[in-house]
């Protein structure tokens, strides 16, 4: 679920989770690490409302904080750390965020 929020996010801003970077590479986005702590029980079938936001911008990562709700009720908390990498032939490399990107993602 947190990925999902986490591409919602990235489609509401113009991104995508996978995008070109030049003829033979793209930029990714490889979770290095998750966290969830989880405060009531969710049921099969309900409705989730998932509210995520950028916590931290690094150089090369992003820290997103993520609340699941259903209706009022807290159900848990979540955050996801990804980094910018350049994917090619040559393999996966961690890179420092493009500056359109990073303005995109800035926390408001």
């Amino acid at each position: 679920m947190m990925e999902e929020a986490e591409h919602a996010l990235l489609r509401s801003l113009g991104l995508s989770v996978m995008q070109p970077d030049g003829p033979d590479a793209h930029l990714a986005w490889p979770r290095v690490a998750a966290h969830c702590d989880y405060q009531a029980a969710a049921r099969f079938e309900d409705e989730l409302t998932i509210e995520v936001a950028v916590e931290h911008l690094g150089g090369k990562s992003v820290r997103y904080g993520f609340a699941f709700r259903r209706d009022q009720t807290p159900i848990a908390r979540g955050q996801l750390t990804a980094v910018c990498c350049r994917l090619s032939d040559q393999g996966l490399e961690s890179v420092p965020i493009p500056a359109d990107i990073r303005r995109k993602l800035a926390p408001k």
